[in-house]
Parts: C-alpha cells; structure tokens; sequence
C-alpha cells in the first residue's frame, strides 16, 4: 500500500515537472513571439526570420501562398539575385531555398500565432482551430494598399492629455530602407540613445532636430494627428486614454478618406507604444472593437499591437511630435532646449496650439488636427 501511494506520489511529481516544462516552452514562445513583433514593428530585418514575418505583416498574399511569400521575399531581399522573370537553374540555387522560406512562415502562423492566413486557406492546411471555425471572419480583398499608425500618449500627471499619431499610407519596403538609413546616420554620429521627448538635454538637442528632419525627408507621404483633452475629473486615465486613441483612429480615417490622402477600401494596421503586459492587451482588444463597430466601409482591420520603442524609429517619432504638442500646452515655466524643440517641430509639421479647444474636458468632443504636406 506504503508503494502504491509512494508511485503515486512519484507520478504526480513528474505529472507536475511535465506541466511546469510545458507552461515555459509555452512562457519561451511568447517571448519570442513578442521579440518578433518588435522587429517587425520597427522594420528589423536582419535574419531570415525577420524577413519573413516582415512580408507576412506588409503583405497579405503571402500569408495565404508560399508562391507569393517566396517571390516577394527574392524580389525584396535579393533583388540582385532575382530579375522577377525568369531565371536559370543556377540562379534558383543562389536563392534562399523555399522550403527555408515555408518553414518560418509556418512557425510565424502555427507556433507565434502571428499575420495569420484566411480562413479557408487554414482550414485547406489543417491549422484552422475550432474557436475560430466557429466565428465567421470576413476575408479582406486581396491587393488593397495599407495605412500603418504608430501612436504614443503623454500628459497622465499633466493638465493635458495627449494621444498622438504617425501616420504612413502605402508603407511598404520604404520602412525598411528608412530604418536602415537612419541607422548608418546613427552609427556615422555614434549616437546610442532612443529619441524621447522627456530624455532630451542640451547636448543632445541638434541630434533630436536632425533625426526629426531625416525622417520626414525620407518619409514625404508621412502625416500627423494629434487629440487632446483637459486632464480634469477623471478618476482613472485609462478610459479617457482608450477614449482618445479611438477617436484619433476613427476621425483619422475619415480625414484620410475624404481628403484623398489614403482613400477607402484600405488595411488598417496600428502599433502602440507597450506600457504593461495586461492592460495593454485589453487596451488593444478594446479599441481594435470599438473601431470594427463602426462598420467604416472599405476598411478592414489588420495588426493591432504593443511594440517596444527600442530601435523603433517610428513610434520615437510620434513620441517626439506628441511630447512637442504636450509641452506647449503644458509647460508655463523658463524657457529652455525643450521649448526650442518643440517649437522645431511644431513649425515643420505646420502644428498651431492656438487652434486646440483648451478648455475641452469631454473626450467625445475632441478633435483631431490632422497634418501632412509639409515641407523639408
């Protein structure tokens, strides 16, 4: 008896180091999942890897065909390898083998659950899981271009609140080369910090006008679009937060719409500057469903995600541009580097404070300013 119960002992020992080797294979593979959507959010494409889920996240074909994914990838990342006609047989060996190519895009979709491909197109792999059967997906249009937000918040212990947003139509490829030119310009200055308005000194203020002024010049297409509200008889910012980020989305697409910059029918894919694990998931999941609810036709919804703004160029400059718009608004104190700043950027992308309703305490009153066309 003394054995029987000893075994079992044993056996739910080992049961219990299965169960904690599983949950950390599972912890590992969030973590790596969410490394990769760093990398991907800040155009990183230094392996294979990177490459890969870049295509899945730019374009949607090839998250349905590996044809698709194998030709944008040679076309993309090996033009000098691949003419896009037709090639000799020495030429396919010099190419990245497609077999390389199928399998990250397989641990991209099966194990990171990341860019996944239409319904019908899993359910023909055999990866289409029982929840999603049971909810009917509406396919987007294949080929229709993008627009990709990238957006930060600033203001929580402030008089203002601030949500703020870049937004990029049509990005594709172009994020990747911007991230590399702004890169060599980095390591050419050996400059080793982020850009963020609240770390700005003295010393380091001509460096934060120049990458401000080389990301517009490389990115003509880039705009601006700023919400604000009076930080006043709120109990918890995070309502008012959510609140803003939908409105600037919802408005946003609008103003895209009918001044023609990025009319509809349009992929919609927004990055968020990560705060905490938890409540950025439900922040996410929340405003991603307040936007659907809209029912805006010709827009469909792609990535919504929390991303590190380490070595993300993109969220540091709507962090810039945001934090620009805070200090004028917030700041009564000595002028000093901030101000001089903030008043670089402001004048280059045309933003006027004078405009903004300051004594608006009504997050569904706000409106959004919307900036773009300007020059460098």
């Amino acid at each position: 008896m003394a054995n029987d119960e000893q075994k079992r002992s044993e056996e739910s020992d080992e049961s219990e180091k299965g169960r904690k080797k599983r949950s950390k294979s599972i912890e590992e593979i969030e973590k790596e999942a969410h490394e990769l959507l760093d990398r991907v959010g800040g155009a990183t494409v230094d392996t294979l890897r990177d490459r890969v889920a870049f295509i899945l996240n730019r374009y949607g074909e090839a998250r349905n065909s590996d044809i698709e994914l194998a030709w944008l990838y040679w076309t993309l990342f090996e033009p000098e390898k691949f003419s896009g006609r037709s090639i000799t047989k020495d030429e396919m060996f010099a190419l990245t083998r497609m077999p390389s190519l199928v399998r990250e895009r397989a641990r991209i979709q099966n194990q990171y659950k990341l860019f996944q491909a239409d319904a019908d197109v899993k359910e023909f792999r055999g990866t289409l899981e029982e929840d999603a059967r049971q909810q009917a997906v509406e396919d987007r249009p294949a080929g229709i271009p993008n627009t990709t937000i990238y957006l930060d918040e600033t203001g929580k212990n402030q008089n203002f609140l601030c949500v703020g947003g870049l937004w990029i139509p049509d990005s594709g490829i172009n994020v990747v080369k911007v991230k590399q030119e702004l890169d060599k310009w980095r390591e050419s200055t050996s400059i080793k910090y982020e850009f963020h308005f609240s770390e700005l000194t003295r010393a380091k203020l001509e460096n934060y006008k120049e990458f401000f002024a080389r990301f517009l010049k490389l990115n003509p297409t880039a705009g601006f679009k700023i919400i604000v509200v009076r930080n006043s008889g709120f109990s918890d910012l995070t309502q008012p937060i959510n609140d803003l980020t939908f409105h600037l989305i919802d408005q946003g697409i609008n103003h895209e719409h009918h001044t023609g910059r990025a009319p509809l029918p349009r992929l919609l894919q927004v990055w968020m500057d990560q705060d905490e694990a938890g409540a950025d998931a439900l922040k996410v999941a929340n405003i991603k469903e307040r936007i659907k609810a809209q029912q805006i036709d010709g827009l469909y919804l792609d990535n919504f995600h929390t991303v590190s703004s380490e070595s993300n160029y993109f969220i540091q400059v709507a962090d810039l541009f945001t934090g620009a718009v805070n200090r004028k608004l917030n700041h009564d104190g000595n002028l000093n580097h901030k101000d001089e700043l903030a008043d670089y950027i402001l004048a280059m992308t045309k933003m006027s404070i004078e405009e903004i309703d300051v004594e608006n305490t009504d997050t569904d009153n706000s409106v959004v300013f919307n900036l773009g066309n300007f020059s460098v």
